[in-house]
């Protein structure tokens, strides 16, 4: 059987695609070579050998194409048909690889996902979404312990801003890679729809060859990465081209390193602006508030001016109506006394007496009423000047140096209650020594009076 097969099949040439590749201990490679159909379903295998000469001229050669011989790869080889008798088993012996159409086909193959998922609208659905201004909230799907995760958590941790990390371990080579990534996605997917905040999510790998790469190119990780919730930065470790999870990621970087260098850079950027509107801000708010410190303190310096000419000039006219009154009572008090005398000369002895007792009794009336009426006006000096003291202790000043505070709105308007505020609202509050600035974040209504009487009757 054996001499039958070499006589008749001496170089046969055979294409199909890689499958359960295992190194002998004696260098020969033994793989499979399978032939598909729809939906990935195999329709033909092929048991291959190659033996430990001719692996290391076709590795050799796949290195110089820049392909690694690995599952997955499509390989088209030319060798001849063998036979076992000790195990009775057929295989293929592999004497020639060509490394040529096993780019042609993994570049064939690329197209055909990029079609696909161009017709699935996929391919810029994940770059639509909003990446924040302030993006510290990372997922992260690579291999936990790698290089690529150690140099990404050291970029941000040595940027010295407020990271917070959510990693998903997940294989990024190898059969299990394709299936792994995928979950990794689902789980920081349903992360994020179940209320957790994610600002984006990193998907990074170190470098590699093509063939190490090779998972990043299928379209099961490539709908994972369009699909996600979050923004995706990819950042797979690539020399010159991009792969397919580069493309329809929301931003693509070359290394992990670069991936946490975006992040940063991006978070220092808004820093830096909210910085700089703070600065433009403050100068001229300060400035408002002088002016408007300065005209309140004018307007004070008015009031107690204004209270002061109003409490002088209410102690001169008290004054003057003390004159006044004093005078006036004087004036009667003496016509009145003139007048009786004029009718006492005109009155017989007996009127004449009874009358100059009359005089007597208002003498003693007058001698009464006059202290009686300074002491009203005194007293009414003394209210004048007690409601002064009271003018003088009820200023703002003396109010604000007693603990009382003065919160206006930034247009002037005084606020007496919290209607007359919203949540935003910037406040002016004077008080001793100053002005403060501030803005209302919550409002909390005071407890109706019915609401207390009700809770007073329970208890």
């Amino acid at each position: 059987m054996k001499g039958l097969l070499a006589d008749a099949y001496p170089a046969v040439w055979v294409a199909g695609e890689v499958q359960r590749v295992r190194s002998a201990a004696r260098g020969q490679l033994y793989f499979e070579l399978v032939e598909k159909g729809r939906g990935d379903s195999v329709k033909a295998r092929l048991d291959c050998v190659l033996w430990s000469d001719d692996r290391q001229v076709a590795e050799a050669a796949f290195r110089e194409a820049g392909v690694e011989l690995a599952e997955g790869v499509v390989l088209r080889c030319c060798g001849r048909p063998d036979f076992w008798p000790g195990g009775g088993r057929f295989q293929f012996a592999v004497g020639q690889v060509d490394p040529v159409f096993s780019l042609g086909a993994l570049e064939q193959r690329r197209r055909e996902t990029l079609r696909t998922l161009e017709a699935e609208g996929l391919l810029e659905r994940n770059k639509r979404l909003a990446l924040s201004p302030v993006p510290l909230d990372i997922g992260l799907v690579t291999s936990e312990g790698s290089a690529a995760h150690a140099d990404f958590i050291d970029t941000l941790v040595h940027s010295g801003l407020g990271f917070r990390v959510c990693l998903v371990h997940s294989a990024v080579q190898g059969m299990a890679s394709e299936a792994e990534l995928g979950r990794a996605f689902r789980l920081l997917g349903a992360f994020v729809r179940s209320g957790e905040r994610l600002d984006a999510i990193a998907l990074i790998r170190g470098g590699g060859s093509r063939a190490d790469l090779a998972a990043f190119d299928s379209r099961r990780v490539a709908r994972a990465v369009a699909r996600s919730p979050a923004p995706v930065v990819c950042g797979v470790g690539h020399q010159i081209d991009q792969s397919i999870a580069d493309i329809v990621a929301h931003t693509s970087c070359k290394t992990p390193t670069e991936a946490a260098e975006f992040l940063v850079s991006r978070v220092e950027q808004a820093a830096s602006l909210v910085d700089e509107a703070h600065r433009r801000l403050v100068a001229p708010g300060r400035l408002l508030l002088q002016t408007r410190a300065a005209a309140y303190r004018d307007v004070e310096r008015g009031l107690i001016r204004a209270a002061e000419r109003a409490l002088s000039a209410s102690g001169r006219s008290v004054d003057e109506l003390g004159r006044t009154l004093r005078s006036r009572a004087a004036v009667s008090v003496v016509r009145a006394g003139e007048r009786l005398r004029s009718i006492a000369q005109r009155l017989p002895g007996p009127g004449r007496r009874s009358l100059a007792a009359r005089t007597g009794e208002c003498r003693q009336l007058e001698a009464r009423v006059v202290p009686a009426a300074e002491r009203l006006l005194r007293r009414a000096v003394e209210r004048v000047a007690a409601r002064g003291r009271l003018c003088e202790q009820l200023s703002l000043e003396r109010t604000l140096a007693r603990g009382f505070s003065l919160t206006r709105r930034v247009d002037g308007r005084l606020v007496r209650s919290i209607t007359d505020v919203n949540v935003g609202t910037e406040l002016r509050t004077s008080v001793r020594g100053g002005t403060i600035g501030s803005s209302v974040h919550a409002l909390t209504d005071e407890p109706r009076q019915r609401d207390l009487l009700d809770e007073k009757e329970r208890t």
